[in-house]
């Protein structure tokens, strides 16, 4: 687990596999009432996400992206989680 000055760290699972995690600057997500970010330092927020896209941005300013289906979003004191039932 990072804990360094660029991001924070994140854990995406699915109920097979512990999908990726790592350390970001930011992500963005698909929630239920339309998309939002989480950067470094965001106040604790649980949010319901619907299907549509997520879009990482490393640490080292590279980006990942990928779809999934419903799930969960939690962040609290620098480190995220996100629940999906599906990947693509």
């Amino acid at each position: 687990m990072a804990n360094s000055d660029k991001g924070f760290d994140i854990d995406i699972v699915t109920p097979q596999q512990l999908f990726f995690s790592g350390e970001v600057s930011s992500v963005t997500a698909p929630g239920l009432d339309g998309l939002f970010q989480v950067m470094k330092n965001h106040a604790p927020l649980l949010a319901a996400l619907k299907q549509g896209n997520v879009k990482l941005v490393l640490a080292d300013k590279s980006e990942k992206s990928f779809a999934i289906k419903d799930g969960f979003f939690e962040v609290s004191g620098n480190k995220a989680i996100l629940l999906t039932e599906d990947i693509a």
